[in-house]
């Protein structure tokens, strides 16, 4: 389970309305260089604008992606190369931490079709349990 904070998902809801007819925001991450935390041949690895605050009932400390430089919807139109250099950036942050994670290209949920892969590190010794309701607003926290 992954939520953002209500400001944030506020925030994401209203970028991605703005967004939606423009070109592909990962093929443009360039532009913005400020997100790039690691570059390797084919893939960057870049901090999420629209970070979890949760993520399976933890606290987040850090989220980053994984996003190839090319544009791709899934991972099977990676090549041998490309395919080792991935499992190799993605394992050296498991190995920091990090939760790995990815959506199917034919998710109903995934918002952005160039292929990329959520990099979760929790909040250490921090569990949480919410829930949240519409109406009438109810908070569990055990």
């Amino acid at each position: 389970m992954a939520t953002r904070s209500r400001k944030e998902t506020l925030r994401y809801r209203i970028d991605r309305k703005i967004e939606q007819h423009k070109e592909c925001v990962f093929c443009l991450i360039e532009s913005e260089p400020e997100r790039i935390v690691q570059t390797t041949k084919n893939f960057h690895v870049i901090k999420n604008k629209y970070p979890y605050s949760q993520w399976d009932s933890q606290g987040v400390e850090d989220h980053l992606m994984v996003v190839p430089k090319k544009h791709t919807d899934t991972l099977g139109n990676f090549n041998s190369t490309e395919a080792l250099e991935y499992i190799g950036l993605i394992s050296s942050y498991e190995t920091k931490g990090y939760n790995v994670y990815s959506r199917a290209s034919q998710s109903a949920i995934k918002s952005v079709v160039h292929q990329h892969t959520h990099l979760i590190k929790p909040t250490p010794g921090v569990h949480k349990f919410s829930l949240y309701l519409r109406k009438p607003y109810i908070r569990v926290v055990k």
